[in-house]
């Protein structure tokens, strides 16, 4: 498939698909001998799996660890238990130490509301 119709496929841009081959994320295209690339058309699943996990906040990085296989499914149930699990006690300790800003923020408001109230001398 050429970059055009694997990008439309995938619902990602041909800019996207080649930062990503840039970066190391997807493998580089074969080319034909006009020079086009040319991508499997499996590549689809792999670029919609990338979108996913992107927008569930994995780092490029964390995507690239990840061993891929070939097929509708880029990688295990298993695997994508235990990622997604990690993520998400990783957004647990987010929300604990948000939580904990917003309990000093609310404390400290309070303490400089008394202080503006009472009268001064």
């Amino acid at each position: 498939m050429k970059i055009g119709e694997i990008a439309k496929a995938a619902g990602v841009t041909t800019s996207r698909i080649r930062f990503y081959e840039k970066r190391g994320i997807i493998a580089p295209a074969a080319r034909g001998a006009n020079g086009y690339r040319d991508y499997p058309e499996e590549l689809v699943a792999l670029l919609r799996f990338i979108e996913q996990a992107q927008g569930l906040g994995f780092t490029l990085r964390e995507i690239a660890s990840v061993e891929v296989r070939s097929g509708p499914h880029p990688i295990s149930c298993d695997e994508a238990i235990r990622l997604l699990s990690a993520k998400r006690d990783a957004v647990d300790a987010l929300i604990a130490e948000a939580k904990e800003r917003m309990r000093k923020i609310d404390t400290l408001i309070g303490e400089l509301r008394e202080n503006q109230e009472s009268p001064k001398e």
